[in-house]
């Protein structure tokens, strides 16, 4: 039970992590055969295109995770706070049609790449393990607005704040950051001032 709630909560993270240290390596071997050893590889500039693009897609489903997809509060915090949670769900379940239409038909697209047999250029590997990504981002998107839809019809009678509320409250956390900050400095200067 342990191991899945950490997936749960962690599993994109890894796998982001895990294809941008892949990314910086890859990145970090090719500048050395460049200058170093003055003969260039001809595979790292694909494969690290093939991870970022792995990582684009896997962040759609960390967005939805964290609930910071993009979008525009300002509206919804006009709205009486019962209107606005039943907006937040519309927007989510028309959020799950989008993913899971994206998601059945880039299972399409990866068969019809398995049965042509098509390669990359500089690697060789076959192109559907490139577009697998889409499966996945699309597969986990769609899971991630599920338990988010859940947990906002789970929670629709608790109270929430608003996007401005949480953006204020925000807001002067940094500022009494900032004062701190202020306050070390200024003491720090009138110890320099003393000696």
């Amino acid at each position: 039970m342990r191991v899945i709630k950490w997936l749960d909560k962690h599993f994109e993270e890894v796998l982001l992590v895990t294809l941008l240290i892949m990314i910086a390596c890859v990145m970090g071997l090719q500048v050395f055969m460049r200058k170093v050893v003055n003969s260039s590889l001809s595979w790292p500039e694909e494969f690290s295109r093939y991870c970022y693009v792995w990582t684009c897609f896997l962040t759609l489903a960390y967005t939805v995770r964290h609930g910071n997809m993009l979008r525009v509060n300002v509206i919804a915090d006009l709205l009486p706070p019962v209107i606005r949670k039943i907006l937040f769900i519309l927007v989510n379940g028309l959020c799950l049609t989008v993913f899971s239409v994206f998601f059945i038909n880039s299972i399409d697209v990866v068969k019809t790449l398995v049965t042509i047999g098509q390669k990359s250029t500089a690697m060789g590997i076959p192109m559907y393990l490139v577009y697998m990504c889409t499966i996945l981002g699309f597969g986990l998107a769609t899971l991630r607005t599920i338990q988010a839809i859940y947990k906002q019809i789970r929670d629709f009678k608790k109270d929430e704040k608003s996007g401005f509320e949480i953006s204020k409250e925000e807001a002067m956390k940094e500022l009494d950051a900032a004062k701190e900050d202020l306050e070390k400095s200024e003491k720090k200067e009138k110890g320099d001032n003393i000696v």
